[in-house]
């Protein structure tokens, strides 16, 4: 009893603890293993709560479906609900399933989920246990077929049978969480059929038209047709309709030969819409082997009924361009999943829009266009390209019409604004300018009118004696598109070759055949200065020389800011200029103002030869895109005046004592003196002993001759010297002569001396 006792109060614990937590806890949970291996449990708690209700939360079971027929062979799914005393679902609560002795088919899976050891299991194949789910769970087949997909809300769990023959499945479905015997089991039966089923389909037809229903059955175990037996058709809502034989909204038939019941429905009235019809399969009464008739399976299915529809879309550009050709596109469609007949399209051309070609090909009369087709399939266009031009601007209307049997009609318009671009082109330049001057050009193209100008290419062509920089004669420029009021400027310098009249002309082209011209012409004038300079030819050296010089322009042109220079050549000294003038780094300027075209300047120049030669004066005249220059050339000349002196050392001179006379030959002029030849002669009272100077002396009896001095410079001196002896008593005279290429005489001199 003691014993008793504490078991029963250890229960009241159990009992207070389980009753105080979460309804969704699993009771007793402390008698249950948590987590490891699958533990095979018993169903209610150990001794003393046995006797209790242990669960209070626990209520009711439901299973589903009580009652259904299956073919054989093929898997049947039976949920269990289990919920609380308020209706709701109980999660964790243990359900066992039981197939009764005699009963055809086995248990093939149970819902086995859960993390405790005492999760669900199959014991035999007539008895398995498993737990209500915590979760939302999805059973699939292992097909891609969702439509047969079983959903599990929590609260639930699932066992699946099947069986291999015909006969019936008795289960039994217990929770032993349910205190309450008559609420704690619920029954179900499953009938076993060897026989398959295909419904019809569901199908679409046109209104109006005949649709043929058909149900096939087979064996499932050898798929043989299975005659005789009875399919029967109802009408259950939608458009009115009738079966073939009797006319009535059901009706019964039988499968022939190949398992087939065939029904045909009709429409009462045209009409879209969709018809639900149910479809049962009742195995008839076999008299031979007792076995009775019933229903097998009910099914249902759907007719849709359609009506043909047409629509058109009538389809033109915003805009187009005067004159070019513009594309309408029309597009009949057909919606419906019904073939649409007898279509004709129309579609009037407005005045003012010429037709250009059609796609396919139209009839036309009076300007209307027209197409016939026979039909129109089921959700296909049918699109018709026309090609027009406009003949004038504005805004054109076109309509195009479909209509099409059983009353069918559609009509759609389109808007097109027809524009057209004008091209201008502006170009500016100056006057006039001098040929020094860059010519800018200012270039600009327009569009004047009310639509794009595309591809516009301008064009400057430059006449003879114009270029750019680089050479061109030819500039283009690519405006590309002009939308209507745009403008596009472009700027460009040329230079000319020459003085003249220059025109040069813009062009600007663009699509269409668009085109525009304009043209400036500039007057190019040039000063052409031209310098001469006169002086003398010939100077000796030392004499002045006398320069003048004449700046001109030639040209059409004023020279502005022209500047004169003469250069004094070396070798001239600087005497005077006319105009104010001044010598600056061997230099002579002169300003001269501008000089108008025709008119000319003249200034004198006053040099001194101080060196020998050709003297290369150059004066250069410059101004404002013009220069000019011109040269004299003075050749000066130096004078070689040569003296010649004899003289005599000593005098008189004993017989018998030598006498050194001494000839100096000095150039007092201011060239050279060159070829100095020196000869010398003795008188008979004397004979030669020796000779030196500037160059070999040789004595030949009497008269010593000396080889040529190439030059004397001047103010240079040669001396010689020649030694005589004295022979004999008496006034003698020593002679010597010298000639150069410069003289064109001999000149001779003599010395007087006395012997003794």
């Amino acid at each position: 009893m003691r014993r008793t006792i504490t078991l029963t109060a250890s229960f009241l614990l159990l009992v207070l603890a389980t009753s105080a937590g979460c309804r969704e806890s699993m009771p007793h949970s402390a008698t249950w293993p948590a987590t490891g291996d699958e533990i095979k449990t018993h169903p209610k708690p150990p001794e003393g709560g046995y006797y209790t209700d242990w669960d209070p939360f626990a209520g009711s079971i439901e299973i589903t479906p009580a009652d259904d027929v299956n073919p054989v062979k093929t898997q049947h799914v039976l949920i269990a609900t289990v919920r609380d005393k308020n209706g709701q679902p109980l999660p964790n609560r243990r359900v066992e399933w039981i197939i009764s002795d005699g009963s055809v088919g086995d248990i093939v899976e149970v819902d086995e989920s859960g993390f405790r050891a005492s999760r669900g299991m199959k014991i035999t194949n007539h008895f398995a246990v498993s737990h209500t789910n915590n979760y939302v769970h999805t059973i699939t087949r292992g097909d891609d077929d969702p439509s047969n997909d079983l959903h599990l809300e929590p609260g639930q769990t699932w066992c699946v049978i099947t069986s291999p023959i015909e006969g019936d499945t008795y289960i039994t479905t217990y929770c032993p969480a349910i205190f309450d015997w008559s609420k704690h089991k619920v029954f179900a039966v499953k009938h076993w059929y060897d026989v398959r089923w295909e419904f019809p389909p569901p199908a679409v037809n046109p209104t109006g038209t005949p649709h043929e229903l058909i149900t096939r059955i087979f064996k499932r175990s050898d798929d043989t047709p299975l005659a005789n037996w009875i399919v029967n058709y109802k009408l259950l809502d939608g458009p009115p309709g009738k079966f073939d034989n009797g006319g009535a909204e059901t009706i019964s038939v039988r499968t022939d030969g190949a398992g087939v019941a065939r029904a045909t429905l009709n429409q009462v009235d045209p009409a879209a819409g969709i018809n639900h019809i149910q479809v049962d399969v009742v195995r008839p009464d076999n008299d031979h082997c007792c076995k009775p008739g019933g229903h097998i399976a009910t099914g249902q299915t759907t007719k849709e009924w359609l009506a043909p529809s047409i629509g058109i879309d009538k389809v033109a550009p915003t805009t187009a361009l005067m004159g070019e050709s513009f594309a309408y596109t029309i597009v009949v469609t057909n919606p419906s999943p019904v073939d649409a007949t007898q279509l004709v399209v129309t579609d009037p051309l407005p005045a003012g829009i010429e037709l250009v070609s059609t796609n396919p090909k139209a009839e036309s009369k009076d300007g209307v266009l027209s197409w016939t087709f026979d039909r129109l399939s089921s959700r296909r266009k049918k699109t018709i390209q026309v090609a027009v031009r406009a003949q004038k601007k504005g805004r054109y209307t076109n309509c195009a019409e479909v209509v099409a049997a059983m009353g069918l009609s559609a009509r759609d318009c389109a808007d097109t604004e027809v524009i057209e671009p004008h091209l201008t082109v502006e170009l500016q330049c100056v006057g006039e300018a001098i040929v020094c001057d860059p010519l800018p050009y200012t270039l600009r193209v327009a569009n004047c009118g009310d639509a794009p100008a595309q591809y516009v290419v301008v064009t400057a062509d430059l006449p003879s004696g114009l270029t750019t920089e680089a050479g061109q004669t030819k500039l283009t420029f690519n405006a590309g598109t002009l939308e209507a009021g745009a403008s596009k400027k472009a700027m460009f310098n040329v230079k000319a070759s020459g003085s003249g009249t220059y025109t040069v002309v813009a062009s600007a082209i663009a699509e269409g055949g668009l085109h525009a011209q304009a043209q400036c012409q500039s007057r190019v004038t040039q000063p052409m200065l031209v310098v001469s300079k006169t002086g003398p030819e010939n100077r000796y050296l030392g004499r002045p020389a006398n320069y003048q010089i004449t700046v001109s322009n030639s040209g059409d042109a004023p020279a502005r800011n022209t500047v004169l220079t003469d250069t004094i050549p070396p070798g001239m000294k600087f005497i005077s200029a006319s105009d104010g003038a001044a010598p600056n780094a061997g230099k002579l300027t002169w300003s001269l103002g501008t000089l108008a075209p025709q008119a000319s300047r003249t200034v004198n120049v006053t040099l001194q030869a101080s060196g020998i030669g050709a003297m290369h004066n150059t004066a250069t005249a410059s101004a404002y895109c013009s220069e000019a220059s011109a040269s004299s050339v003075t050749n000066v000349q130096g004078i070689s005046a040569v003296l010649l002196e004899v003289i005599d050392t000593s005098d008189p001179i004993e017989i018998g004592q030598n006498l050194v006379y001494e000839i100096k030959v000095t150039n007092q002029g201011s060239a050279n003196g060159t070829n100095v030849l020196l000869t010398c002669s003795l008188p008979g009272e004397l004979q030669f002993v020796s000779a030196d100077g500037p160059s070999r002396g040789v004595g030949a009896g009497q008269t010593i001759t000396f080889d040529p001095v190439p030059s004397v410079s001047p103010g240079g001196v040669l001396t010689y010297r020649v030694t005589v002896k004295a022979l004999r008593a008496g006034d003698v005279r020593f002679r010597a002569t010298m000639k150069t290429d410069q003289t064109t005489t001999v000149v001779e001199e003599t010395e007087s001396t006395h012997l003794y």
